[in-house]
């Protein structure tokens, strides 16, 4: 079944759907604990991102995704197979463009973050020939 996306705007209903996704995430690039509900509240009512979707399956709560100002996709699933990212690439590419190229900053082409440990993401993208161009590391 197709992916449904709901916009975060945000409101209390949204910030407890995002913070139940959150405690529930398998890999992080961003945090090393999770944030206090107050914490996580601030945060998502900042709302830092272009874009910021909650994510439905089968009518459940399924994870999230976020675009990025620097055209970062960040996405927290839960066990998405091939057709759940084929899905979130179509309504992104139906719905959204990159934001315009600044030279040494900013690409002008959407790429995805990945946590090195999601083998299983990594594997969808590798099935989908998408080409892995950049790997970071912490200092």
């Amino acid at each position: 079944m197709a992916l449904v996306f709901e916009k975060v705007t945000p409101n209390q209903e949204q910030i407890e759907k995002l913070y139940v996704i959150l405690s529930k995430k398998k890999y992080s690039i961003s945090h090393n604990k999770l944030p206090s509900l107050k914490e996580h509240t601030e945060f998502v009512y900042k709302n830092p991102y272009v874009q910021w979707y909650i994510v439905y399956k089968n009518k459940k709560l399924f994870g999230s995704f976020y675009i990025h100002s620097d055209n970062s996709i960040g996405i927290n699933f839960y066990e998405p197979n091939l057709n759940d990212i084929k899905d979130l690439f179509k309504f992104i590419k139906d719905n959204h463009k990159p934001l315009k190229a600044i030279k040494s900053t900013r690409n002008g082409k959407f790429f995805l973050n990945i946590a090195t440990g999601n083998k299983n993401l990594i594997k969808i993208l590798e099935q989908l020939n998408k080409k892995e161009f950049q790997r970071s590391f912490k200092l």
